[in-house]
């Protein structure tokens, strides 16, 4: 065998050699390509940036009337019958109605059952989750109009049931209206 044959021969084996390697790179590509990783980490991006985006303390999720200071209360009064008023009066007149006690007269007393306004708080809190959250969408809409609105309906007709015979005691009205500790405080 000549110097040039087995030079030739080397290169072959090599050229040979790198052909297996670039099928096998090619076979572990298509694997890759099937996984479709870069939707995966391109989702995997979204979900990074919404978790880095959260503030890191947000605003309770919940009210605990019970544990409110007295400004808090206040506050909290304000930001629920502006909401109960002009949103929830304003979109569903109806559903506010029949809650609240006014198709069966002229006023109501629902502020003062505390269930009721723990029914409102908890609804206009959903409210928020449905409509003004970032991550708002039309199935919360959805789950809101269809589930959360309907069921404080009727906890609320359920509440104000026993005041359909008057204001007598045993109906559930608070002896301290409106719960309020400034009140309490100013006298």
């Amino acid at each position: 065998m000549t110097e040039q044959s087995k030079e030739t021969k080397a290169v072959w084996e090599r050229t040979r050699e790198l052909g297996r390697q670039l099928e096998e790179v090619n076979g572990r590509l298509d694997t890759l390509e099937e996984q479709k990783l870069g939707d995966r980490i391109e989702e995997l991006a979204l979900v990074v940036q919404r978790l880095a985006n959260k503030p890191e303390a947000d605003a309770p999720a919940v009210w605990n009337w019970k544990d409110f200071t007295p400004q808090q209360q206040v506050s909290a009064w304000e930001i629920l019958l502006t909401w109960v008023e002009d949103t929830f009066r304003a979109r569903w007149p109806r559903s506010y109605k029949e809650m609240l006690g006014y198709t069966e007269r002229g006023s109501s007393c629902w502020w003062q059952h505390p269930d009721m306004v723990e029914t409102l708080t908890s609804l206009m809190m959903s409210h928020h989750w449905a409509y003004l959250d970032k991550e708002a969408s039309p199935l919360r809409v959805a789950e809101w109009l269809g589930r959360w609105l309907p069921d404080a309906v009727r906890q609320g007709k359920f509440i104000l049931e026993e005041c359909k015979a008057g204001y007598d005691g045993g109906n559930g009205h608070k002896h301290d209206l409106f719960e309020n500790k400034a009140l309490a405080q100013d006298r």
